[in-house]
């Protein structure tokens, strides 16, 4: 079988797959509804993915790395710590305009960025989300810090992203999303100074 024609019905069943959540629900979709969905046989899933759970987990991380990698094409200041803040501040509004998408990956967040992205071209020499991101934005640290420490560093940051992006859409919210975005931006500056160093307040 030609690899393209193979890696084309991948899609086709995640892009069924994903209109098929949003409007049924991960847990109340079957694979039968996907494959109905997708014009394609029941059997075919099973050629691609091993379960609707393995389907769900490649779609969390393909929507990760797709927000990330047109976050970071759209990041064009040169100062690292405004530059970091322009690439949050797309993702932000990204998973706000997109409530499914929001759920799905903040369920799975640290999962997504730590896992091995294989056969991605966009990722170059990074095998994982969060390295693409650390091989980014590497000028936010000094060398002082191990390459595990960066990257839980990345992490945390990226989980507040989350808890903040859930937090503004929920009904009984007592701040608007421009008021969030000044806390946490104003936090961010004041975590990395200008040499690249953490500031951990005490």
């Amino acid at each position: 079988m030609d690899i393209s024609l193979k890696e084309d019905k991948g899609k086709i069943i995640m892009d069924a797959a994903l209109k098929v959540f949003k409007a049924k629900g991960a847990e109340k979709t079957s694979v039968r509804d996907i494959m109905s969905k997708a014009h394609l046989g029941l059997g075919t899933f099973y050629l691609y993915y091993i379960d609707k759970k393995d389907l769900e987990e490649k779609m969390v991380v393909n929507i990760a790395m797709d927000v990330i990698i047109k976050a970071e094409a759209m990041c064009l200041d040169n100062d690292p710590i405004e530059r970091y803040i322009s690439f949050l501040d797309y993702i932000i509004d990204y998973l706000i305009a997109n409530p499914f998408e929001l759920d799905l990956v903040s369920r799975n967040i640290t999962w997504a960025l730590y896992t091995k992205i294989e056969n991605d071209s966009r990722l170059k020499e990074a095998d994982s989300g969060l390295k693409f991101i650390l091989s980014k934005y590497e000028n936010l640290f000094t060398n002082s810090y191990t390459e595990s420490q960066k990257l839980y560093i990345l992490s945390l940051t990226l989980e507040i992203v989350m808890s903040t992006c859930k937090s503004a859409i929920m009904d009984e919210s007592i701040l608007s999303i421009d008021e969030m975005k000044a806390v946490l931006y104003a936090n961010i500056r004041k975590m990395f100074n200008r040499t690249g160093e953490i500031k951990w307040k005490r």
